[in-house]
C-alpha cells in the first residue's frame, strides 16, 4: 500500500517532472549530505524517476519554505521507493526542521522508511510512537500506512508475532487484492515462530481472527515433515475455522498441499558413494534418510545404489528402470555437473551437490553443503551491521583461496572494502602473520627509531592499525584456536571476528573453545539446536552424528523431507522449509539455498543469536 501511494504521488506530479533538469545531485557533493555513509548498498533508480528526482530538487532551490521542504520530501520519498537509500538520506539533510504540520508528518514517515530500509527497526519504532505523527487527526489512508510500516519494523526487529498482529490489525482496511498480499505476509510471518510457541500464543490470542492464524501456522509447523498427516490437520482447521480469512483463501503454500501428497513418489532411489573416500559421508546420509523414513511411518520404497560402481548415467537409467520415480543423490560435485548436461533425465533428481559452473536443467534440483553459501551469508550478515572495511585471514591452500575469493565477491558486490587479507600455513605461532597484518610491527619498528634517534629509552605501547571493522576469519577450530588469542593480544580485542561452520564441533570441550571466545558464526540447526525427535535418535544410535559428520547426516534429513514438495516449492518459491541444515527455498536455477543460523562463543560455550541475514542471500 505504501508503494502504491508513492506511485500515485509519482504520477500527480509526473508532467511538471519531465522537465528533466540536467542538475544531478552530485553536484550538491561540497554540502554535509556527502559525509553519510548507507547501510544498505547503492541501487540503480530508473532513468526517468532520477529525472524526476533533479528536477524536483532543482525547483526546489529557488521555491520558499515551506514549498521547498515539500519538493524535497517529495524527491527522498521517489529514491526510497527507487531503493536509493544514500540518495535518499542526503536528500533529508537538506530539509529544514518543518513548522507546517504536513511536512513534519512527511519527513517523519520518510524517516521511518528509511530507518526501516537501513535495518534499524529500533528508530524505526521510536519514531513511529512520535507525537509528530498525531499532529492532526489520521485519516484511514494514515492509519494504514502508519501500521504497513509498524509491521514492517516489527519483523526487521523479529518481534514476528507483533508483526502478525499489526497486519491482522488493518487488514480490513485493505482492498481485495491487497488483502491477500497481506494474509501471505500474515502466515509466513508467523511461520518464523517455532510451533510451540505459536501453540502457546494461540491459547492467549485475544481475537479470534489472530487466534485462527495462530493455530494455522502452529499446525503446518508441526506437520511440515509429514505432508499427509499435515493435509488430516489441514482439513480439520478448515471445518473448525470454516468463516476465517485464511479458510476462505489458503495460503499458498497450502493451496497445493492436496497435489503434493497425490503426487508423491512411491519409489525413490538413493544413489551415493559407499566405498571410497568419500563413502564415510555417503554412508551417514544413507542412515539419517532411511531413519527419517522410520520416522515418519512412510511407505516409500527406497533402493540404494552404490555412485562408486558405475557411470553415473548408467545408474540413473538403472534406478529408473527398476521403478523409482525420483533420484536423491549423488553426492560428488562432477557427477551432479554430469548430470546437469542431460538435456532430458528419465525422472527427477534431487542431487546433493551443486554444478562447478551453476548449470542445470529443469529436472535436476541442485542441495547441497556448499563452503562457499556460508561466505555470502558472512558477508551479508556484517554488511547489513553497517561494517565496511574487512580484515580477512584464510589458510594458504586450494580451499582456503576459493572460499575467501566467493567472500570477497560478495563482499565488493554490497560496497564492502577489503583493507588487507593474510593467507596463513598451518603453523604452531601466528604472532608474526598477526602483528604484520595489524601494522603492530610497524609501530614497534617506529618506536626502535625513535629510540636510537633520541638516544634514550622509554616506555612504549605498540598500536594497531585503526581501519578495521571487523575481522574475517576462516579456517577450522584447531586454527581458529591459535589465530583468535594472538589477534586479541595484539591490541585488537575489540574488533568483532565472524567465521563460519568449520570452527565449530560439538564434539568440543568448554576448555578447548575457550580460545574461540567472541568468534561469531554461521552453522546449521542439527549443530545448534538438539531438539527434534529425529535428531535425537539419530544421534544415539550414530555418535558421529553430533560430531564431524553432523552436516551429513542432517543432509539425509532434509532430503527425505524435501523430495515430496519439490514442485511446491518450485510452484511457490516463497515457500520455506524450516530444515536441519537450515531454513530452506528454491532459487529460479532450481538450487536450494540454506538461511543459517547464527551463534557466538561465549565463555567457552555457543550461545545462539538473533542476527538476522539477507533473504537474498545466495538466491
Amino acid at each position: 500500500m505504501f508503494n502504491h501511494l508513492l506511485e500515485n504521488r509519482i504520477r500527480f506530479f509526473l508532467p511538471g517532472l519531465l522537465i528533466a533538469l540536467s542538475i544531478v545531485l552530485s553536484g550538491c557533493a561540497s554540502s554535509p549530505n556527502s559525509s553519510v555513509k548507507s547501510k544498505v548498498s547503492k541501487q540503480t533508480i530508473a532513468p526517468l524517476d532520477e529525472a524526476s528526482i533533479q528536477s524536483l530538487l532543482s525547483t526546489a532551490e529557488f521555491a520558499a519554505q515551506p514549498k521547498a521542504n515539500k519538493l524535497r520530501l517529495q524527491a527522498a520519498k521517489i529514491a526510497l521507493q527507487g531503493a536509493n537509500i544514500e540518495q535518499a538520506e542526503n536528500i533529508l539533510l537538506l530539509v529544514e526542521a518543518p513548522s507546517e504540520r504536513r511536512n513534519l508528518r512527511s519527513l517523519t514517515l520518510l524517516q521511518i522508511e528509511l530507518a526501516i530500509q537501513t535495518e534499524d527497526p529500533n528508530t524505526a519504532l521510536s519514531l513511529l510512537q512520535s507525537p509528530k505523527l498525531q499532529t492532526q487527526p489520521l485519516t484511514q489512508k494514515d492509519q494504514l500506512l502508519i501500521g504497513q510500516l509498524r509491521a514492517r519494523a516489527f519483523y526487521s526487529a523479529r518481534s514476528y508475532l507483533a508483526s502478525a498482529r499489526e497486519r491482522v490489525f488493518f487488514d480490513d482496511l485493505l482492498d481485495t487484492a491487497d488483502q491477500q498480499t497481506n494474509r501471505e505476509a500474515i502466515f509466513s510471518t508467523l511461520l518464523e515462530l517455532p510451533a510451540r510457541t505459536l501453540s502457546q500464543q494461540a491459547s492467549k490470542a485475544v481475537t479470534s481472527d489472530l487466534r485462527g492464524w495462530l493455530s494455522l501456522a502452529a499446525m503446518t509447523k508441526q506437520y511440515q515433515n509429514d505432508p499427509i498427516r499435515q493435509l488430516q490437520e489441514l482439513t480439520r482447521w478448515q471445518k473448525a475455522w470454516s468463516a476465517h480469512p485464511a479458510a476462505l483463501t489458503l495460503p499458498s503454500s497450502l493451496s497445493s498441499l492436496s497435489e503434493v501428497v497425490n503426487n508423491q513418489p512411491k519409489a525413490i532411489a538413493l544413489i551415493l558413494p559407499l566405498n571410497g573416500a568419500l563413502s564415510s559421508y555417503g554412508r551417514a546420509i544413507r542412515d539419517a534418510v532411511i531413519a527419517t523414513r522410520f520416522e515418519t511411518n512412510s511407505q516409500i520404497k527406497i533402493q540404494v545404489y552404490d555412485s562408486t560402481t558405475e557411470e553415473i548415467t548408467s545408474l540413473i537409467n538403472k534406478a529408473s528402470q527398476q521403478g523409482a520415480e525420483l533420484i536423491i543423490g549423488p553426492l560428488e560435485r562432477q557427477k551432479v555437473s554430469t548430470i546437469a548436461a542431460i538435456k532430458k533425465l528419465p525422472v527427477p533428481v534431487l542431487a546433493l551437490n551443486r554444478t562447478h559452473d551453476g548449470s542445470g536443467n529443469a529436472d535436476l534440483y541442485q542441495f547441497g553443503l556448499a563452503p562457499e553459501d556460508e561466505m555470502v551469508q558472512v558477508a551479508d550478515q556484517v554488511f547489513k551491521e553497517g561494517k565496511k572495511n574487512a580484515l580477512a585471514i584464510y589458510p594458504d591452500s586450494q580451499w582456503g583461496e576459493r572460499n575467501f575469493e566467493a567472500f570477497r565477491n560478495r563482499w565488493a558486490s554490497l560496497g564492502g572494502n577489503i583493507i588487507g587479507d593474510a593467507p596463513y600455513e598451518q603453523q604452531r605461532d601466528y604472532s608474526t602473520l598477526i602483528k604484520s597484518i595489524l601494522d603492530v610491527d610497524k609501530s614497534e619498528q617506529r618506536a626502535a627509531d625513535l629510540r636510537r634517534i633520541l638516544g634514550q629509552r622509554f616506555e612504549f605501547t605498540p598500536r594497531r592499525r585503526q581501519d578495521i571493522d571487523f575481522v574475517f576469519l576462516l579456517g577450522n577450530q584447531a586454527q581458529a584456536r591459535g589465530i583468535n588469542p594472538t589477534l586479541a593480544f595484539f591490541y585488537a580485542d575489540d574488533i568483532p571476528v565472524y567465521s563460519t561452520s568449520h570452527i565449530y564441533e560439538a564434539s568440543d570441550s568448554r576448555i578447548e573453545s575457550i580460545d574461540l571466545n567472541r568468534i561469531r558464526f554461521c552453522d546449521i540447526p542439527w549443530k545448534l539446536t538438539n531438539n527434534e525427535p529425529i535428531q535425537l535418535a539419530i544421534n544415539e544410535q550414530w555418535p558421529a552424528s553430533a560430531s564431524q559428520l553432523a552436516p551429513f547426516y542432517a543432509l539425509g534429513v532434509d532430503a527425505f523431507r524435501l523430495y515430496p514438495r519439490l514442485n511446491q516449492l518450485r510452484q511457490y518459491p516463497e515457500t520455506k522449509i524450516y530444515g536441519s541444515t537450515g531454513v530452506l527455498k528454491l532459487n529460479p536455477r532450481n538450487v536450494l539455498v540454506r538461511k543459517l543460523m547464527w551463534a557466538q562463543f561465549t565463555d567457552g560455550e555457543v550461545v545462539t543469536s538473533p542476527m538476522v541475514l539477507s533473504p537474498s542471500s545466495g538466491s
